[in-house]
C-alpha cells in the first residue's frame, strides 16, 4: 500500500465515522427530546441551571464528573448524546491507528507524527493532562 492509498484509507474512516456519530449524536437527541430515554436533567431543569458555574452545576444536577457518564449512556437520554460525541472525537485517533502500518512501511516520519498524534489524543481523553 503506498503513501496516497493510506491516505484514501484515512479519509474513508473518517467519513465512515463522521456519519456513525452523525447518527448516534441524531438518535441520542431524539431520545432525549422525545423522553424515550428518561433525562438524568430534563431540558426545562437544565435551562434553570445551564448559568451556574461548573461546580455548581455538577451539585445541582448530581451530573458525574470523570468517567461516571459511561454507565448511564444507555438508561438515560442526555447521556446517551455523549457516544455520538466519543466516537466523532475518537474516529481521528481511531483512522491514524488504522494506517500506521501502511505508514511504518513507507513513510517512517508521517508513521511517527501519526503515533504521537495517537498519543496525546489518548493522553488528553484519559485525564492525565489535568
Amino acid at each position: 500500500m503506498e503513501l496516497e492509498e493510506a491516505e484514501r484509507l484515512f479519509a474513508r474512516w473518517l467519513d465512515a465515522g463522521t456519519k456513525i456519530a452523525l447518527a448516534l449524536l441524531t438518535i441520542g437527541f431524539v431520545l432525549y427530546m422525545t423522553g424515550l430515554l428518561p433525562a438524568h436533567l430534563p431540558p426545562e431543569e437544565l435551562a434553570r441551571l445551564w448559568g451556574l458555574p461548573l461546580r455548581e452545576y455538577v451539585a445541582a444536577a448530581g451530573a458525574p464528573t470523570r468517567w461516571q457518564w459511561l454507565p448511564l449512556t444507555f438508561i438515560r437520554g442526555d447521556y446517551f448524546n455523549y457516544l455520538g460525541i466519543v466516537v466523532l472525537v475518537s474516529i481521528v485517533a481511531l483512522a491514524y491507528l488504522r494506517m500506521l502500518p501502511s505508514l511504518a512501511r513507507h513513510a517512517t516520519a508521517f508513521a511517527v507524527i501519526a503515533a504521537l498524534e495517537i498519543a496525546v489524543l489518548l493522553a488528553a481523553a484519559s485525564g492525565l493532562l489535568n
